[in-house]
């Protein structure tokens, strides 16, 4: 599908995945840098919306802004889909998949503070009489600039230390909840968003560049859904190395062509014990083990403690969200 698109059309699915234009008609925008016209661009983004390529257009937050947590449970697996199912009830669960491993069932959670993680914890805890092994992250090496559709050289951006999400009920929490939920394709969509703030359309745009400036937004634009573009060989490759060198050796990997995801989290002994982990995005799978053992190779990890968990369905998959916001 996508080597069928025109230069512009490509571009507008590839390119645009940051720096979306916060301007009041930013689909007219995008249409004269790319020689399209205003309707031409929303049907577009659209039809990709529709088709589920395009999960949204907005921001993905910085982690460091948030309380989030990767989780692993080990589920029977006659209970695995009623299990997997509740948990993608869950309002904090944003990204919830099976994966080929004895701990079968991987979701992230994102709440707002550490409060609320540990009382949803608690609550999964409960109602599935099962142990959550919670995974914080400790540092993110490489994290959420895209899915690129190109194979070219990797840059990796340092990522900012965020300062902290607004106050509830503040002007800026309320247009902070509006962007998590995606902008509407229509031809002037920050309009809505300024009258639920009750301020000035120039106002909410200028708010915004301060959520990117502040590090709050990792980044704002066209937010893909890699399944839906042919990605089904994806895994999460993870290892266990000694706290000493971790750093080094993750700093290394994120540098890595083809890693999307790369950060250190907390491990969970004697459940868990790898702390390192990236992800590899195949359209086969033995293109993903190829590439993983090239990584091996290349960076001396071969004797390490280390698993490749293919990803297998897709329970959940959607951005963040916090208090969400009901419009009249």
């Amino acid at each position: 599908m996508v080597s069928e698109l025109s230069p512009s059309a490509f571009q507008l699915l590839n390119a645009w995945q940051h720096g979306f234009p916060l301007e009041p008609r930013p689909f007219r925008k995008l249409g004269l840098l790319l020689g399209l016209s205003e309707p031409a661009v929303m049907d577009y983004l659209r039809g990709w919306r529709d088709q589920g390529i395009i999960s949204r257009i907005g921001p993905v937050l910085n982690p460091a802004c948030i309380s989030s947590t990767l989780v692993g449970m080990q589920v029977p697996d006659r209970e695995l889909d009623g299990v997997a199912n509740w948990i993608s009830t869950l309002p904090a669960v944003n990204h919830n998949y099976e994966r080929e491993h004895a701990i079968n069932l991987w979701f992230v959670l994102t709440c707002s503070d550490e409060a609320e993680r540990r009382a949803t914890l608690d609550h999964i805890a409960c109602h599935t009489g099962l142990r959550p092994l919670s995974l914080p992250m400790l540092k993110a090496y490489h994290i959420d600039l895209g899915f690129s559709l190109l194979h070219h050289t990797k840059v990796n951006n340092p990522i900012a230390p965020g300062s902290g999400l607004p106050a509830l009920g503040s002007v800026e929490r309320k247009l902070l909840e509006c962007a998590l939920q995606g902008v509407e394709i229509q031809a002037e969509p920050f309009k809505p968003w300024a009258q639920y703030a009750q301020i000035s359309e120039a106002q909410v745009l200028l708010h915004l560049r301060h959520f990117l400036a502040q590090g709050i937004f990792r980044r704002f634009g066209v937010v893909l859904h890699h399944r839906k573009l042919g990605y089904q060989a994806n895994a999460m490759c993870v290892w266990t190395v000694d706290t000493q060198h971790i750093d080094a050796v993750g700093e290394k990997l994120a540098k890595q062509s083809g890693i999307t995801l790369c950060y250190r989290r907390q491990p969970f002994p004697p459940y868990w014990n790898h702390n390192l982990f990236c992800m590899i995005h195949g359209k086969e799978r033995g293109q993903v083990l190829s590439q993983h053992a090239q990584l091996n190779d290349d960076l001396g990890l071969s004797l390490l403690p280390q698993e490749v968990l293919f990803s297998k369905r897709c329970f959940k998959q959607r951005g963040a969200l916090l208090n969400q916001p009901h419009h009249d």
